[in-house]
């Protein structure tokens, strides 16, 4: 059945060959007209073509390719659209259309970039060398999108650098708003000694060990504790108390403070006092391992059992490590060392703990006390080991 466009298209020739005279009905005047006063374009009309419309889709591949939208699969779209378009040339233009309307609803799917998708894991787990190990390998393997990949690569760290900035900046407003009696961190710990047999004894060891982390200041309190009787006498009698506060002046360098007292009757005194100030420097300061020295003059004053005293201007130097040797490992050697004229005396405690689960822990320690000119009767050099359990808080 002939439609309505294609039979206007039939008669549209027709209707133009009818002349304005004819379609009036008026009479027709057949003198020759004055050539002076006729157009030339009417003269002589250009000849009509009948131009033939395009034939119409097969309907059996209209049907496939309406089957292969349906489908949702894109090879499939792609395969029946090629040989649509090849065996009916005539109608590649209504093949286009059908196709566009169809991809304004399915855009076709893009294939997944497997280096796309290394980079994106990567950045989504906010490593940051495992981000710049897989963008530099990205890089070196695909040279054609390095410029692509350095884009991403530059996004990333300029949020993260973002992200820290902020983190710093709460930080230091929670740090600023803090009273002085908050924000301590710390560990505790404990440990008791029993034997029998030819030598019977009974001793205990506890301490605490505090810091508090401000803005500039940096406060450290630390306490022990240790007694041990042997065969019905004291073999060891030892009590220390420390308080070091420390200011930042960078990074690394800072200033600290440092008051001491000590009571050790085994050693010959009952109370030394200790204070001093100076400057310190931190060597080492990463995740894994810290050292840091200080050193300055101090102040000494010792008050001996036998009933004697001793005050003097002394000099101190002292370190921290900690190195944290696996996640549940960690050793630790805090040292100082004080020189004075009339005596020079050293403290050193070494110790390896071991973490249990939570925030018990498990420790063992060695501690030595070297006094170069102890009272007579006493040995310049004693040491002590401890094992304790450690909780932190």
């Amino acid at each position: 059945m002939t439609s309505l466009p294609r039979l206007a298209a039939l008669c549209l020739p027709l209707a133009l060959t009818v002349s304005p005279a004819q379609a009036s009905q008026e009479p027709i005047d057949l003198s020759p007209p004055n050539p002076l006063l006729v157009d030339p374009l009417l003269a002589n009309p250009i000849p009509t073509l009948l131009v033939p419309l395009d034939p119409e889709l097969p309907d059996a591949v209209r049907a496939m390719i309406e089957a292969a939208f349906a489908s949702g699969e894109n090879e499939d779209v792609e395969a029946v659209v090629k040989f649509a378009r090849r065996t009916n040339p005539g109608n590649i233009g209504e093949i286009d259309a059908l196709l566009a309307y169809y991809r304004s609803e399915h855009p076709p799917q893009t294939p997944p970039d497997p280096i796309d998708n290394m980079l994106a894991a990567a950045i989504a787990s906010a490593k940051d060398a495992d981000v710049e190990a897989v963008g530099k390998l990205a890089k070196e393997t695909n040279p054609e999108n390095a410029a692509r990949i350095e884009e991403r690569l530059l996004a990333y760290r300029a949020e993260r650098q973002r992200l820290r900035d902020e983190a710093a900046a709460a930080e230091r407003a929670r740090l600023a708003a803090a009273r002085f009696w908050q924000n301590w961190k710390g560990e505790g710990q404990i440990g008791a000694s029993q034997s029998s047999g030819n030598t019977t004894s009974a001793g205990v060891s506890a301490g605490v060990a505090l810091a508090r982390t401000g803005i500039d200041w940096t406060h450290k309190l630390r306490a022990q504790a240790d007694y041990q009787r042997t065969n019905g006498k004291t073999s060891v009698e030892r009590y220390l108390a420390e308080l070091e506060p420390q200011y930042r002046i960078n990074d690394r360098t800072f200033a600290y403070g440092l008051g001491r007292w000590e009571h050790d009757r085994i050693l010959g005194y009952d109370t030394r006092w200790n204070l001093s100030g100076g400057l310190g420097y931190k060597v080492v300061d990463t995740k894994k391992m810290t050292l840091s020295l200080k050193g300055g003059p101090a102040f000494r004053q010792t008050d001996f059992v036998n009933g004697g005293d001793d005050t003097e201007l002394t000099a101190l130097a002292g370190l921290d490590f900690g190195w944290q040797l696996s996640p549940t490992l960690r050793l630790t050697q805090v040292a100082s060392t004080i020189i004075g004229e009339a005596n020079g005396s050293t403290s050193s405690q070494t110790a390896l703990s071991a973490k249990l689960s939570g925030a018990l822990s498990a420790r063992i320690a060695y501690s030595a006390q070297i006094d170069t000119s102890p009272p007579p009767g006493i040995e310049s050099v004693d040491t002590q080991t401890r094992f304790t359990l450690v909780y932190g808080f």
